[in-house]
């Protein structure tokens, strides 16, 4: 009891000690070790977890609960299929284990075994029909297989059930969002805050949703709580100067460190020149591909490649400030008024660089029009929705008088070969952009015209200042915000979107006329 009392108040080597002791006294007692393998969990130490509930299986094994706790550790160190036979031989020894059930229906989602997770959660629900975190695990499995209907009548039956059941209405607002429903999914938001007011993956899902409808104001706000999710996939730094809290810098240090992927540094950069308006010194640290053109844009900041631990200088308590390059936006983007026009280039490419590349292009196409172009994402998050396939490029490589260099990041070779059927795409095999940034920078600037679907080629062009059609879905990220066809971010790029959810086809019905229409007008 006294072990279980040090737990609830998070003093863990007080409760093991405690518990220890009490095993000591009496070690028959299976409380004992599962409150032990429960603490050690919790603790951060899943393998001594693991060690205690095997003991307890070997002890007793037809301790249902044992095997299901087992399987949970397990699962939290992403021994899955471990996870799944101790799930499993829990049902074994008592069938009518909802929990287990439930638990053995998690485990096989994350290896993407949707069908038998969802019989797994059905089974679960059939044994307890007021199972909330059932429905809800349901509706997760659901939502990823793309069942959409059914993943809302899950998260719905959830709210029946529980009313202050946050996390489902953060996902009916994730559902409300990709179908286009931005009120209903604004709506949802804010139901889930409202129940719990500290929901921060709910206030990071209703920030951007607040950028996309152009809510900069409020959306930035809301953005600042992405520091607080649990499992976030990009580090905090553990600088330990004061945030800059958007006051005077004349004459102030300030350090500025980026974060998220290379698309986004090189957006955000966009505000760095304000900062430089403000007469501050300014130091930033960013992807190690970037410093060489992010130093020869901006000659008056000191640039670092991002390691760990950081350079010494970027340490110096005598700096002034810090910030994430993404919470800029919250000081200097607070509504459409503050991206300055024009402002149609802030990256330079290294100009020997694009002389030599354009001559080298223009004597291989013979006049024709250079078009620089790449169709997917690898995003492992969204890249699915933002990708296209070649075979959709078809009637654009078809185009007369055009010129076409791949600029698809990776090996590629083997899907140009598949799809183009007779069209030319130039493979430039001295240019790796995956290791030099600095050169696929050059290339781009090389060209005349880039199209793209939304990944870092269309940030890198729309930096330079170079013409871009970007390609998106019907709802895409909230940088290139809801039905317009520019951007406020780059003054130089058109935005070709779905017309509706998974219609390529339409747009590029419309890429291929505006290319022929560009022709005939204005040269391209």
């Amino acid at each position: 009891l006294l072990g279980m009392i040090a737990y609830q108040v998070e003093k863990y080597d007080l409760a093991i000690n405690l518990i220890n002791q009490a095993i000591e006294i009496d070690n028959r007692q299976p409380i004992f070790f599962h409150n032990l393998g429960l603490v050690l969990k919790d603790r951060g130490d899943l393998e001594g977890a693991i060690r205690v509930y095997q003991q307890v299986v070997r002890t007793n094994p037809k301790d249902s609960e044992a095997y299901n706790n087992l399987g949970n550790v397990l699962q939290e160190n992403k021994r899955f299929e471990e996870g799944i036979t101790a799930y499993r031989k829990a049902i074994e020894i008592n069938s009518n284990f909802a929990d287990a059930h439930s638990n053995l229906g998690v485990a096989l989602v994350k290896q993407e075994r949707f069908e038998e997770g969802i019989v797994a959660y059905r089974k679960a629900i059939e044994i307890n029909s007021n199972f909330a975190d059932a429905y809800y695990n349901l509706g997760n499995a659901l939502q990823k297989k793309g069942d959409v209907r059914d993943a809302i009548q899950a998260y719905h039956k959830v709210l029946e059930i529980d009313p202050n059941y946050a996390e489902a209405y953060n996902n009916l607002g994730v559902l409300a969002q990709e179908e286009g429903q931005m009120e209903d999914a604004l709506k949802y938001y804010q139901c889930a805050i409202k129940v719990n007011p500290n929901y921060a993956e709910a206030h990071r899902h209703y920030g951007m949703a607040l950028l996309l409808t152009g809510d900069f104001l409020h959306g930035w706000k809301e953005h600042e709580w992405r520091w607080r999710r649990h499992n976030i996939s990009y580090q905090k730094k553990s600088f330990s100067q004061p945030w800059w809290d958007g006051s005077i810098l004349e004459r102030k240090t300030i350090l500025v460190w980026t974060e998220q992927g290379v698309g986004d540094e090189i957006m955000f950069a966009s505000m760095l020149d304000d900062l430089l308006q403000m007469n501050a010194n300014i130091l930033v640290e960013c992807e190690p591909r970037l410093v060489p053109l992010f130093q020869r844009s901006f000659s008056q900041i000191q640039f670092f490649p991002r390691e760990n631990p950081s350079n010494p200088k970027l340490l110096n308590p005598n700096i002034d400030y810090q910030i994430p390059v993404g919470s800029l936006g919250q000081w200097l983007r607070q509504d459409e008024s503050c991206f300055r026009k024009p402002q149609p280039s802030y990256l330079l490419a290294c100009s020997d660089k694009v002389s030599k590349l354009r001559r080298k292009y223009q004597v291989l196409a013979k006049d024709k029009l250079l078009i620089g172009i790449s169709w997917k994402s690898t995003n492992q998050r969204v890249g699915k929705i933002k990708s296209t396939s070649l075979k959709n490029w078809t009637t654009i490589l078809s185009q007369p008088n055009c010129y076409f260099i791949n600029l698809q990041y990776g090996d590629v070779d083997a899907e140009i070969k598949q799809y183009t059927s007779g069209s030319t795409i130039y493979i430039d095999k001295e240019i790796n952009s995956l290791m030099s940034l600095d050169d696929f920078t050059a290339q781009v600037s090389a060209l005349d015209l880039i199209i793209s679907t939304s990944n870092t080629t269309v940030h890198v062009a729309g930096a330079l200042g170079k013409d871009v059609w970007t390609l998106i879905p019907y709802i895409s990220d909230w940088k290139w915000m809801l039905t317009r066809e520019d951007t406020p971010w780059y003054p130089t790029m058109k935005i070709f979107r779905q017309s509706k959810i998974g219609d390529w086809e339409g747009v590029f019905l419309r890429v291929n006329q505006a290319l022929k229409t560009s022709q005939d007008t204005h040269g391209y």
